[in-house]
């Protein structure tokens, strides 16, 4: 067991001024391009549903590198508000602005009842119907609620790697039976995707405190074997015309297995000199998968607005005009909102503020 990485072995900085992995980056715009893909273009292939797959394992092993650094030496309820605190600067701000401009805009159906909705907890009392995109969000930010906790509670003194890497393999089993059972009793989702979240985490112990069977990882045949897996259990298995909705091999063992093909493609496309070297030094490629990366969660919140605009134009030309749009609206509210709402968890302040947007600006 070797210590702990600190920073990745191959970095570059954003135009956003974040010091990012281009791979990384392609991974999470291609996630997003195929949840668009799938509601701009409807089909019973799990498209869409592969893409917020993708994005749960990077969520995780993201996420799980900050919890590790956090939790490296020692943790309290400090380390934990703190941790929270990043998360919820990161998602809630562009979330409520999404919900508040739906509410002023398109109206409000549940009345009081709505405030479900401020606390991600229309999955399992009201549904997801007001803004559907959100049962992946309620997933995420219980997930932010648990996992910090569920860490403080047994390594409070800080990490131990190889109990926490049984700790990973139990929790994992552990939700796997749970999504089981809840899939039976045909309940919510919060709890649908912890194991593959997890998964995610799990990878990310790996990286930091097992580096050389990370680097074993880093193999061009892991990356066929998962991308091929992906292929086969999306267009063969996922079909969901042949598939009952809570099927358990749709609802547990379909999630589990593409969860684990993403999560084994992960390193040799963060490491890979062919993507974060070949790939990125192709000007008009590098930015448009680091934009597209940097802009992802707007894209999210609100693609599905958008695509309901209709132009008097043919549909070749209404896909170009909703893409324009899309990406035109998703960078002026980074650049106005999303970045400087980051920024303030730093330092609250109109000043502050101000400074984030210039700064934004001076970094396209």
């Amino acid at each position: 067991m070797n210590a702990p990485l600190s920073f990745l072995d191959l970095k570059s900085v954003s135009p956003g001024g974040k010091t990012r992995n281009f791979g990384l980056d392609i991974v999470r715009a291609f996630s997003i391009i195929l949840v668009l893909i799938a509601h701009r273009f409807p089909h019973q292939y799990e498209i869409g549903l592969v893409g917020v797959q993708v994005f749960f394992i990077l969520s995780g092993f993201l996420i799980g590198q900050i919890l590790l650094n956090d939790f490296k030496n020692s943790g309290n309820y400090q380390t934990v508000f703190k941790f929270w605190k990043r998360r919820w600067y990161r998602t809630l701000p562009l979330y409520y602005l999404v919900l508040i401009l739906k509410m002023l805009f398109v109206g409000n159906p549940y009345g009081w009842k709505i405030i479900i909705y401020v606390f991600f907890m229309q999955a399992n009392f009201i549904g997801i119907d007001f803004l559907p995109v959100s049962w992946s969000l309620v997933v995420e930010e219980w997930f932010y609620i648990f996992l910090p906790l569920a860490t403080l509670i047994f390594f409070s003194k800080g990490i131990n790697p190889r109990k926490f890497l049984f700790y990973l393999f139990g929790l994992i089993l552990f939700f796997i039976s749970v999504r089981f059972f809840w899939n039976y009793l045909h309940k919510g989702i919060i709890i649908y995707q912890f194991d593959c979240l997890l998964i995610g985490v799990l990878l990310s112990l790996i990286k930091l405190y097992f580096q050389n069977i990370y680097r074993l990882l880093n193999s061009v045949i892991l990356f066929i074997i998962g991308f091929i897996g992906v292929i086969v259990l999306t267009f063969v298995l996922g079909d969901l015309t042949n598939i009952p909705l809570f099927s358990p091999f749709y609802r547990v063992i379909w999630y589990f297995l593409i969860s684990i093909c993403i999560a084994i493609t992960i390193p040799y496309i963060e490491l890979s000199k062919f993507f974060n070297n070949t790939v990125k030094a192709i000007r008009p490629i590098y930015l448009f998968f680091t934009w597209t990366s940097i802009l992802t969660y707007s894209f999210y919140l609100i693609h599905a607005s958008i695509f309901l605009i209709h132009f008097n134009v043919s549909e070749y030309l209404n896909v170009i005009m909703h893409a324009i749009i899309l990406y035109v609206a998703a960078f002026f509210i980074y650049i106005f909102y999303e970045h400087p709402m980051m920024s303030l968890r730093e330092n609250f302040s109109v000043a502050h503020y101000k400074n984030s947007v210039k700064t934004a600006f001076a970094k396209i």
